[in-house]
């Protein structure tokens, strides 16, 4: 009997560590799974976005510094909202004496 709980041990093993890893390899984050330097979504003109490149939408190093040297970083608890196909930002900033993700809860109700 411990041949076989020994032989189901490493069995099951296996398939936790199959699944963990196309688990990994389908993440959405760029960071994690790809090897990207990141993803690019470009909005367009009626408001949608798609990934820049296509599905991959992989962003190669020449793509990664140029964005670098001209985007922003979003602070934390910033907002992304879409309203009549168009898409606004909303960083994170006190509103009303309150912090934007103070209002997460009242904004949805």
């Amino acid at each position: 009997m411990t041949k076989l709980a020994s032989n189901l041990a490493f069995l099951l093993a296996g398939f936790v560590l199959a699944i963990g890893t196309m688990a990994f390899a389908q993440s959405y984050d760029p960071d994690i799974g790809t090897g990207n330097l990141g993803v690019g979504y470009l909005v367009q003109p009626d408001g949608s976005t798609v990934r820049v490149g296509g599905k991959t939408g992989r962003i190669n190093g020449d793509g990664h510094r140029a964005i670098m040297s001209y985007a922003q970083e979003l602070p934390p608890g910033s907002m992304l909202y879409r309203h009549n196909n168009k898409l606004h930002v909303f960083k994170n900033q006190m509103v009303n004496g309150k912090m934007l993700p103070e209002y997460e809860t009242e904004w949805t109700k």
